[in-house]
């Protein structure tokens, strides 16, 4: 696969690195953010598309999962994808936020687009495609070139 991909505040080029170096590096960027509670692979799916999966734990209660909206994203959650706020990092298109670090979902399809327009500024390949889903233990973002 030839393309540069954004993940957690960097660009990579799967051209120039192996799956293993990329996923390494990302994995030490997440223990730094996350104190080991992330872990990170890439899951190539097809010539043009792949899966950056992010496993986590969130605490019990934290998120009523029940009542979980489905087209909504966590904003803990966009963060670990992207990187936003790791070393000072910022997404150049941000999605908004509530003032005081105070945790809330936003729509999926607003964060994607965010990700999206945020990936081309930074260097990374133009999506055509991409999907985020959300499970207690997981996130994948499903991205196709």
């Amino acid at each position: 696969m030839k393309k540069k991909i954004f993940v957690m505040a960097q660009v990579y080029d799967l051209t120039k690195q192996e799956i293993s170096e990329i996923e390494n590096e990302v994995q030490k960027d997440l223990d730094k953010y996350s104190n080991g509670g992330i872990g990170f692979k890439i899951n190539i799916t097809s010539e043009k598309t792949l899966e950056l999966i992010f496993t986590r734990q969130y605490r019990d209660g934290e998120i009523d999962w029940l009542n979980y909206n489905p087209e909504t994203i966590y904003c803990t959650d966009a963060k670990i994808i992207t990187g936003h706020g790791f070393d000072g990092f910022r997404v150049p298109v941000y999605w908004g936020g509530v003032p005081y670090g105070y945790p809330f979902f936003m729509p999926k399809n607003e964060f994607i687009s965010c990700y999206k327009k945020s990936a081309v500024k930074l260097g990374a390949s133009r999506l055509k495609f991409a999907e985020v889903n959300t499970m207690p233990d997981k996130i994948i973002l499903a991205l196709a070139y």
